[in-house]
């Protein structure tokens, strides 16, 4: 039997080769697993779970169109996983291109129904177009399926505070906080809520705490001292 070329391993390793690259990837170790997932590729170029985590990697670090093209690969060997599509959404909201990245949200929720990350993505979508009312749609779906979702209740928050429905943006806020307490942005958002309902001694008390979680964040000094 001749012998794997340099970098290559054994098909039959594939498995745990990949499972040892996500613990590297979950612990932030990103070159060790980007090493990884290039040497399962090396071994089987059209494996789909280390094309899309090429893709994932490639995209935090700002590489999109990389990422889209890896994403893509890895939807072309299993166009069926809603994970796939909703990371390539993420990717075509980063590159500005909103028709994109709402259609790969639009699939991975006609594969998946309950998932509520691709929700509470195209409600962020939708509100960075102006489309609170849409947006809020979006995020009380991803709340239907995870309650405790306290990024999509800060979000959710923040729609009703665009169509100045204030009481109801205080509540999620407060929600949010319960679930999350060192929520920075929650804090400030409810304070600018409270800020404009008047209730001035709240406000300060919650741009305080965002402070003292995140000191350097400019925001807060400006709405606080606003």
């Amino acid at each position: 039997m001749p012998c794997p070329s340099a970098g290559t391993i054994p098909m039959e390793t594939i498995p745990e080769t990949l499972r040892l690259a996500l613990q590297h990837h979950q612990a932030g170790r990103v070159q060790e697993a980007e090493a990884l997932y290039r040497q399962i590729l090396q071994s089987k170029p059209d494996h789909p779970d280390a094309l899309h985590l090429l893709g994932v990697i490639a995209h935090h670090a700002g590489r999109h169109d990389a990422a889209i093209d890896y994403i893509s690969r890895a939807i072309g060997q299993n166009p069926n996983e809603a994970l796939y599509h909703n990371n390539l959404g993420e990717t075509y909201r980063a590159l500005g291109k909103s028709q994109e990245a709402a259609a790969s949200y639009g699939r991975a929720l006609a594969l998946k129904p309950d998932y509520a990350e691709a929700h509470y993505n195209l409600g962020v979508l939708l509100m960075g177009q102006g489309r609170a009312e849409a947006a809020r749609a979006c995020y009380q779906k991803a709340l239907a399926v995870n309650p405790d979702y306290a990024d999509a209740l800060n979000n959710l928050g923040s729609a009703f505070l665009d169509q100045d429905k204030a009481e109801e943006a205080v509540a999620c806020y407060q929600r949010a906080l319960t679930l999350k307490p060192d929520f920075v942005f929650a804090h400030n958002n409810l304070g600018n809520a409270l800020a404009g309902q008047g209730r001035l001694v709240e406000a300060v008390a919650h741009f305080r705490q965002a402070l003292a979680l995140q000191p350097a964040c400019a925001e807060v000094y400006n709405n606080l001292g606003n």
